[in-house]
């Protein structure tokens, strides 16, 4: 009788060397997905100020331009194999991520930070193509070619386990995660440069398929897609959860565990063939209509089958590369490959954000999110179904998974539990209301005058003003120009408070109310808006002995479309019952007729019982009053001020309130 063969890791020494070879490729492939999360939102806020600027800021559309190059890092690898091995430029651009990665948790300046982001993406960039190359079929034994795939795979689970602690949260850029980040570095580097003491290169298989070096670049292109709607859709429970209407924690467990499914699934020559490859695309292409146009947990379940076939993609292209030969070096027609998807990549993202931009761009942008989405999915589709046509030739013998790799697919999803179960339950316990603390606070989407996303900070600075109710304007929830943290259920947990949410866009962007009494009722209306779509919330919030009547609005930036806006809002305001309070960021003066047409149903807070001067824009220098709390006559305004905070590019204004008894 033969004796079974041994699986690989079930033995210490295997187990140790299999954590080894996979824990860099992991390792640096987290760090990349982090730095690009960052990378998004460092873009967005460049091109948005020089498209916003008057006139347009050339020069920062120049600094968007060099940020671009970072991306296309990948084109430098036929140069850089002139002066050493591939197997060196992997190593040394593995250590060079772990280096550059903690920068982007200390804290630093912005133009620092955006360069420490892009040399994590440019190094990156290099490794991929040079760790596929000096790992591939025809230079090392089989078993060592499948560990990058895996790595990338877990890095997006592990990702979105750290993402669960935090709440949606991105506790991995904050300045508390530095030391965790110096000490994940640490073995990084390590083991980078254990991996490629012991590389051994081999004379080659002779089974190998040639392929013709452009198929190559446009087959392995899809790798930028793919990442779009990872990023965009697939990875991020927040988005999915405000998209389909469905509960937050519960899929940030579901979503890493879809992902260490696709990981782990049995490779088979089933699994390969040009009949499964299309079905998945199809379950990926309906997971994606599913995610734009449907709500509910039947979308939901769509969206974690397509994760799974989206990783199932991401094992055959990647098997593509490690499998063929090419006229070209495998690193350059990965590296070309690597740098055509990520440019498609980031035009996909440019193009969904003009989506949401385009009363500051073009007016044909208007209406267009599902555009970057729908050609994402149909262009992961032909050239995943187009890879699985190629690798039809090559024989798949079955893959034993060890032990060790079962284990650290399952710790994401296990991250997320524990995060779960450490969240707080938003419970808040307010006193019988002799009086009512509001305030309005447009957040400018939790970035700062020093152009960083901070919910922690718009936090402290609510928390400080102490209110009862708060109308809050350009909330985010989900989007990744914004990191895609889920900042109403941020804010709702760290300050105890109720919320509502109406958003005007994607519903990822919009108005939104906290409150420590409960919200019995909402109510959103879309605003009539040439430019950019604005919207307006209505909640119902129970005082125990009565109930207050709450909206909060953001109006249009053009007198016109305001004067439309406010027909409508009105009318919605003067149906309403008594007692009711209106706040926002109405984009006009006190002495404008706007404001006018407003205090015919209110009054203004600020101007019955304010302190100082009123000016609530900008932050730093606030020179103009734009953001008011009115309510109605049955109300009495016991004091009114404008809290100072450069949290946003607005300042808060807090009104305390006496209501008459019912």
């Amino acid at each position: 009788m033969t004796s079974p063969t041994p699986i690989e890791g079930s033995t210490p020494e295997k187990a140790i060397r299999t954590l080894v070879s996979l824990l860099w490729p992991l390792l640096v492939s987290l760090f990349f997905l982090q730095a690009l999360r960052l990378y998004f939102a460092q873009v967005y806020l460049i091109v948005w100020a020089a498209l916003f600027s008057e006139p347009v800021d050339l020069s920062g559309l120049g600094v968007a331009m060099l940020m671009l190059l970072s991306l296309l890092a990948p084109l430098l690898l036929p140069l850089l194999r002139r002066l050493t091995s591939v197997s060196t430029i992997a190593m040394a651009s593995a250590i060079g991520v772990s280096v550059a990665r903690p920068f982007l948790s200390a804290n630093l300046p912005f133009g620092a930070e955006t360069a420490a982001s892009c040399a994590t993406i440019a190094m990156y960039g290099l490794f991929v193509p040079a760790y596929l190359e000096a790992h591939h079929a025809a230079q090392v034994p089989r078993s060592r070619r499948g560990y990058l795939v895996a790595g990338l795979a877990l890095a997006l689970s592990y990702d979105m386990g750290i993402r669960a602690l935090g709440g949606s949260l991105d506790l991995s850029l904050s300045v508390q995660w530095l030391p965790v980040q110096l000490v994940l570095s640490v073995p990084a580097m390590a083991s980078a440069w254990v991996s490629h003491r012991r590389t051994e290169l081999s004379d080659g298989s002779p089974d190998l398929k040639r392929l013709p070096s452009w198929a190559g670049v446009l087959l392995l292109s899809g790798f930028g897609p793919l990442l779009f709607l990872e990023y965009n859709l697939f990875m991020h429970a927040s988005t999915v959860s405000r998209w389909v209407h469905v509960d937050y924690d519960l899929m940030a467990v579901l979503i890493p565990g879809a992902t260490a499914i696709g990981l782990l699934l049995p490779r088979s020559k089933a699994l390969q063939s040009l009949r499964a490859v299309v079905i998945e695309n199809v379950l990926i292409l309906i997971s994606v209509a599913a995610f734009l146009w449907y709500d509910g947990w039947i979308s939901a379940i769509f969206i974690l089958v397509g994760q799974v076939c989206v990783v199932l993609n991401l094992r055959l292209l990647f098997r593509l590369a490690s499998t063929h030969v090419f006229r070209w070096k495998t690193s350059t027609v990965v590296g070309v490959a690597l740098a055509l998807g990520f440019l498609t990549m980031f035009v996909l993202t440019f193009v969904l954000t003009l989506s949401f931009a385009y009363a500051y761009t073009l007016d044909s942008f208007r209406g267009t999110e599902p555009v970057s989405f729908l050609i994402a999915a149909a262009f992961l589709g032909a050239t995943s179904s187009a890879a699985s046509l190629t690798l039809r030739r090559v024989e798949s013998p079955p893959r034993e998974l060890s032990w060790v790799k079962q284990c650290v697919a399952a710790l994401p999803a296990l991250l997320a539990l524990v995060g779960l179960a450490l969240h707080p339950t938003v419970n808040p316990q307010p006193s019988e209301p002799s009086s009512l603390t509001l305030m309005t606070y447009n957040v400018h989407q939790s970035f700062g005058m020093d152009n960083k996303l901070d919910v922690a900070e718009i936090a402290s600075t609510i928390r400080q003003a102490d209110p009862d109710i708060v109308g809050l304007q350009e909330v985010d929830a989900g989007r990744v120009p914004s990191l895609s943290v889920e900042q109403i259920l941020s804010l709702s947990r760290g300050l105890n408070m109720h919320s509502a949410y109406g958003p005007s866009w994607g519903d990822t962007y919009g108005v939104a109310v906290l409150s420590k009494y409960p919200i019995v009722e909402q109510r959103r209306y879309l605003l009539s808006s040439a430019e950019q779509q604005r919207a307006c919330l209505e909640s119902r919030i129970d005082l125990g002995d009565q109930t207050l009547t709450f909206f909060s609005v953001h109006l249009g930036l053009n007198p016109q479309e305001r004067d439309r806006q406010l027909d409508e809002l009105l009318v919605y305001t003067a149906d309403a019952p008594a007692p009711k309070v209106l706040v926002g960021d109405f984009n006009a003066n006190p002495d404008s007729l706007e404001i006018g047409r407003i205090l015919e149903q209110f009054d203004n807070a600020f101007a019955v019982a304010g302190s100082g001067d009123g000016y609530t824009s900008p932050a730093d220098a606030p020179k103009e009053t734009i953001d008011y709390v009115f309510v109605s006559p049955d109300i009495s305004v016991l004091s009114a001020e404008v809290v100072p905070s450069l949290a946003s590019d607005h300042l808060p204004v807090v009104a305390r309130i006496n209501l008459q008894s019912p």
